[in-house]
């Protein structure tokens, strides 16, 4: 198991080649510009002469351009296919729709998808390239700071089902993740603070990811500093927000190696996303995913309060913290508490009558892996 790093300051371009104990390697280039060297990057994989470049339709024009021309320089056949924006493209449709194209342009498993938008796109991206031909080459170009700091990271892929969120999917790691903060410039505020609920996850489980990797946090917890840099604002232009998004990329690094195939502490990751899928599902996703993994997260605090492993005072700075960084902690009024609960229990990480939550311990940035609850004992806690 091993994590390799080239690096200046966080703010500069480095790779990083991630290699587990099961030979998995992934790769990620970050930095500022990096999307231009998207073709680059294909010729140094030694990946075949066509590329599907899948991409989303609110996409600025200028980003697309950049990474076509980019892969036109370097002799790719590009073949562009546009998706819908947010979940509607994870859907069994959109999936047959890019298989096809794929066939009939006679992509061999040499060949690669490149996608390019957020975390909806390289979900979709990623099982398609895990199931045309069993496998072909894929490359993430993450545009959202949701997609940059966690869904393009790790080889996680999905679609969803009428039933629930990423009900179908697979473990497949891209040959790089391309990671470029100037993106964020032109993403609309909600977005930008959506993302923000991911990182507020990584907060409360860095003490866990600290003493279970190779990853070494700073000389402050990572929540004290997201209070105080951003206690004005999220902006794309602030200047902590670069380092932010490479130490996340890091922590979620550490966690793949270690763990690629989720068995054990991968679930940590999941703090806050049992519920926090469920509420996306019945809002019928006009609740963000960041913003429903950030009222996830309040949930597990205050669950884990009532069974008496935090303190008051814990799940206060949780609240607190969502309050300053503009993310909500609370269950919408108008969702369906009864519908909600039958959402959970259709989540991937149940088992038998039982569902899993990853709870936060009496440490601030532990969590722990093994609590289980049924849906009757859920309901008591969820409704008012």
């Amino acid at each position: 198991m091993r994590l390799h790093s080239q690096l200046g300051h966080n703010d500069q371009a480095y790779t990083i080649m991630v290699r587990s104990s099961l030979d998995i390697q992934s790769r990620v280039d970050y930095g500022y510009g990096v999307r231009s060297k998207i073709g680059d990057v294909l010729k140094q994989c030694n990946v075949g002469n066509n590329v599907l470049l899948l991409c989303q339709d609110s996409l600025p024009k200028e980003w697309l351009l950049v990474v076509h021309q980019s892969l036109e320089m370097q002799g790719y056949k590009v073949r562009l296919h546009i998706l819908p924006d947010g979940e509607s493209a994870k859907d069994l449709a959109i999936l047959a729709d890019c298989w096809q194209l794929m066939q009939s342009e006679e992509f061999t498993r040499n060949d690669s998808i490149v996608a390019i938008g957020g975390g909806a796109v390289t979900d979709l991206a990623g099982f398609c390239a895990s199931t045309y031909l069993r496998g072909i080459n894929l490359f993430l170009i993450p545009t959202t700071l949701l997609a940059q700091v966690d869904a393009s990271i790790g080889g996680k892929t999905g679609i969803n089902l009428k039933a629930g969120k990423n009900l179908a999917g697979s473990f497949y790691f891209p040959r790089s993740v391309i990671v470029d903060p100037e993106f964020l410039t032109t993403l609309p505020p909600r977005d930008l603070k959506s993302g923000m609920g991911e990182i507020v996850k990584y907060a409360f489980i860095e003490e866990t990811i600290t003493e279970s990797t190779d990853y070494k946090r700073g000389p402050r917890p990572l929540h004290s500093s997201l209070a105080e840099n951003f206690a004005n604002g999220i902006s794309a232009e602030n200047p902590a927000l670069g380092p932010l998004i490479s130490c996340c990329i890091r922590m979620k690094l550490a966690v793949v190696i270690k763990d690629p195939y989720e068995k054990n502490l991968r679930r940590s990751l999941n703090l806050g996303h049992t519920l926090g899928h469920a509420i996306e599902k019945v809002s019928k996703y006009a609740v963000s995913h960041g913003e429903s993994v950030s009222i996830g997260t309040v949930f597990a605090f205050k669950l884990a309060n009532k069974i008496g492993i935090v303190s008051d005072e814990q799940v206060a700075q949780v609240e607190t913290l969502n309050r300053i960084l503009g993310l909500p902690s609370e269950v919408p009024d108008e969702l369906d508490r009864d519908e909600l609960i039958k959402v959970v229990a259709y989540d991937k990480k149940r088992q038998g009558n039982t569902i899993k939550f990853v709870l936060p311990e009496k440490k601030l940035g532990k969590v722990s892996l093994d609590f289980s609850i049924t849906a009757n004992e859920l309901a008591k806690f969820l409704k008012p």
